[in-house]
């Protein structure tokens, strides 16, 4: 258990909160992805990484801290889950000032590949509306079991089963983004 005076969930009480994954674990994939991100699109073009806020932020800037690649960091607003324990299905782009990307390299980075949902709703608009030289999409979290879209990350940190997580950037109604590790509540 977790022994953090914080915020209490419906239901849950905050001290029940088990850690998944360290913020050591974190930072040690973390550097993993960067380096191989890296070895995927060329040093000497500029990657613009498109972060999905708000969930993938703390993910997006460790990321972007140990790539060597030079990065161009823009931001995209989505919302899929709403004040929900699993995500709606409906995708909605709720703020986007993205530039154009015409013969650009993309990388899409976000907290969690659940349904596939908004990785796929993402990887549309940017291959509709751009004509992107390379694309790619990548996620600390990758929870296939939910998946209902055909969609799968480039790159992930970790595979993970059905349990709904907090922390890292993970949230819920808004709280226990700022945790420094992924946790979740056991049955």
């Amino acid at each position: 258990m977790v022994d953090i005076d914080f915020l209490n969930m419906p239901d849950r009480d905050i001290r029940e909160l088990q850690v998944l994954f360290s913020a050591e674990e974190i930072e040690k994939r973390t550097q993993e992805l960067a380096r191989l991100i890296d070895e995927e699109f060329p040093q000497d073009e500029p990657l613009y990484v498109i972060s999905v806020l708000k969930g993938s932020v703390l993910f997006t800037c460790d990321l972007i801290k140990k790539m060597k690649t030079p990065i161009q960091l823009e931001f995209i607003k989505v919302s899929s889950y709403g004040n929900e324990f699993q995500s709606t299905g409906n995708v909605t782009v709720i703020d986007s000032k993205i530039p154009n990307l015409n013969d650009q390299n993309v990388l899409i980075v976000d907290d969690i590949c659940d349904t596939g949902h908004t990785a796929r709703k993402l990887l549309d608009i940017f291959n509709n509306d751009y004509n992107i030289k390379k694309i790619k999409f990548v996620t600390l979290m990758n929870k296939k079991c939910n998946r209902v879209v055909d969609v799968e990350p480039d790159f992930y940190g970790f595979d993970i089963d059905d349990k709904f997580l907090v922390g890292y950037g993970l949230d819920y109604v808004g709280f226990y983004r700022n945790l420094p590790f992924v946790g979740w509540f056991p049955n």
